[in-house]
């Protein structure tokens, strides 16, 4: 007590320690220089890779975009191994207060925060000094912020629906007061359009570092955003309406990129998925990640850090397995072609036996782990039993685009799990071709998609060379062809909506496409009626119009708003 009272004595008695500025704290003059807005701008992209494990997973979310859907199970060691993504899974255990959706809204809106002060920096600097400092106008520097911005909010439109939107112009002691209801659902896409727009507008065409949003990384993302926004939705989620005209901007957007011969497909589609050829011809634009760069871990992809099998050199800890569904749906019959209605029939894919007995699309090859085939193209590294950590609740097949070897330069493990450093593709060209097809589907114009389509299902039967044992035989029965004719719009749509499955599973697409298409309901309780009997623990899984197509605003944050926030429809 003695010790304390003198310290306070001391220090009453001098005041001139009030005018010590405190460690940490950087003044408004110190930051009002082009080099300071400048760091701040690399903070903002460096929030891009701020992701990691199951709580912030925004940049590979399989546990939102797979696991939601008929593609995958949650894996892990149980399901109590990340309750919050089992909840999620199932639907009808989700509530406001699951954690991981309250850190991931969180995150979110950090990287948007971070976004916003380098917008604000830049404003108030001289253009010309800026021009000369930094070697670019502020306006492209907003622009690029205004991409990146615009890319958390478009996550955050597709996963709660009604977010918040906040900018520049609104002071950080007002934002509690913006609701997450002041926009219209219609209105909200319009909002997010207009930060790509800008980008369209204003970025440059090329970029001499990587990573930076171009002319055609914008207009790749606005046609994203609009193919979303054509399908108009009711205050139940349920799909009322198609835009016609943002289907032909889609239609636009991406023939003009096709015109700049900027992007191509790879000759094997195991390219996309591969360290050694990221940021290829088919990366449109990707999350950069990097390893050995003299940070304590790296700046790999720990959205994925979960993931891993648990075979030789792994160790942890077996998310993300693939369901039996989407297994038998690369069956094709004797022509190559999908089964559509009867894929979940018959025989069952389960092992390399099944592969080699059944004809195959060899995209499963690229896409899931299978017992008895070489794992990640490695014919000396056979998948087996002891890949997969409670097969008696997941299965076997774990999913592989997202691994590397434990051998590459782009694997690192850090403290029990592990991380890749492959940069992380947001949207790649076959992606994007998909997108087109599926709007001139539904404008109606069928033929035009006809070779878009047929051109993936060809670079897919061109992608089996490394589909092969070490004596170079075949690891399965591959066999796609294309098709002659879509036939009508209906059928044209089933066979789009095939191919986009095929073409993305594990890219954390599937549940997204499923909500635009207005197809949750009916595909995933189809899906739960089968898949339950083939695993117990999705006896009670069920997903309810309405309701599960987003998820909750987290209560966390609508107790923070002190009730402002207003919660999605089902909730409450």
């Amino acid at each position: 007590m003695t010790v304390v009272l003198a310290i306070v004595v001391t220090t009453s008695c001098k005041k001139d320690f009030l005018d010590v500025k405190p460690t940490g704290v950087v003044a408004e003059a110190d930051l009002s220089t082009v080099e300071n807005a400048e760091k701040m701008v690399i903070a903002a992209y460096a929030s891009l890779g701020n992701d990691g494990l199951l709580a912030h997973q925004y940049e590979d979310m399989w546990a939102y975009g797979s696991v939601r859907s008929d593609d995958a199970y949650k894996g892990g060691g149980g399901i109590g191994d990340q309750f919050d993504t089992h909840m999620v899974e199932v639907f009808t255990l989700n509530t406001p207060a699951n954690g991981n959706a309250n850190l991931m809204w969180t995150y979110l809106y950090a990287g948007i925060s971070r976004a916003n002060d380098a917008i604000r920096r830049i404003q108030l600097l001289d253009d010309a000094d800026y021009q000369a400092k930094a070697g670019v106008s502020k306006a492209q520097r907003i622009a690029e912020m205004r991409f990146v911005r615009g890319h958390f909010e478009f996550i955050l439109k597709i996963l709660y629906k009604f977010p918040v939107y906040i900018d520049e112009t609104i002071a950080k002691p007002d934002i509690i007061n913006v609701g997450n209801r002041e926009k219209t659902d219609q209105e909200g896409w319009a909002y997010i359009a207009e930060e790509f727009r800008a980008g369209v507008a204003t970025l440059p065409d090329s970029q001499a570092e990587e990573g930076r949003p171009t002319k055609n990384a914008a207009r790749a993302y606005l046609a994203k955003v609009l193919l979303h926004k054509a399908y108009v939705q009711d205050d139940a989620h349920q799909v009322v309406s198609i835009t016609q005209s943002e289907l032909t901007e889609v239609v636009d957007l991406i023939t003009t990129i096709e015109g700049t011969g900027e992007y191509g497909l790879h000759d094997d589609v195991a390219k996309n998925f591969l360290w050694e050829f990221e940021s290829g011809t088919e990366s449109v634009w990707a999350i950069m990640r990097s390893i050995d760069d003299g940070s304590n871990e790296g700046r790999g992809n720990f959205s994925t850090g979960l993931t891993s099998s648990l075979g030789p050199g792994y160790g942890c800890c077996s998310f993300n397995h693939g369901s039996q569904n989407l297994a038998n749906a690369f069956k094709t019959d004797a022509n190559g072609l999908p089964l559509f209605d009867s894929f979940d029939e018959g025989p069952q894919i389960e092992t390399v036996a099944d592969v080699q007995a059944n004809n195959i699309d060899p995209r499963i090859g690229h896409t899931l782990g299978i017992i008895g085939m070489p794992f990640k193209y490695d014919p000396n590294r056979i998948y087996d039993e002891t890949y997969s950590r409670v097969p008696g609740v997941y299965g076997f097949k774990l999913g592989m685009k997202d691994q590397e070897l434990p051998t590459s330069p782009a694997f690192r493990q850090y403290q029990a799990f592990f991380s890749i450093s492959r940069n992380t593709d947001q949207i790649r060209y076959g992606d994007l071709l998909l997108m087109k097809a599926e709007a001139l589907i539904e404008l109606n114009r069928v033929g035009e998609a006809l070779p878009i389509i047929n051109a993936i299902r060809e670079r897919a039967a061109a992608s089996t060379s490394r589909l092969v044992f070490a004596d170079g035989s075949p690891t399965g029965k591959w066999n796609i062809g294309t098709y002659a004719s879509l036939g009508s719009q209906d059928e044209a749509r089933e066979k789009l909506r095939w191919e986009r499955r095929m073409e993305l599973a594990f890219e954390s697409k599937r549940f997204f496409d499923l909500v635009r298409w207005g197809i949750a309901e009916e595909t995933l309780n189809k899906y739960f009626e089968s898949e339950k009997t083939r695993r117990d623990y999705l006896i009670d899984a069920k997903f309810t119009a309405g309701r599960d197509e987003y998820l909750a605003i987290p209560q966390q944050q609508i107790t923070i708003s002190r009730g402002l926030y207003q919660q999605n429809p089902g909730y409450n």
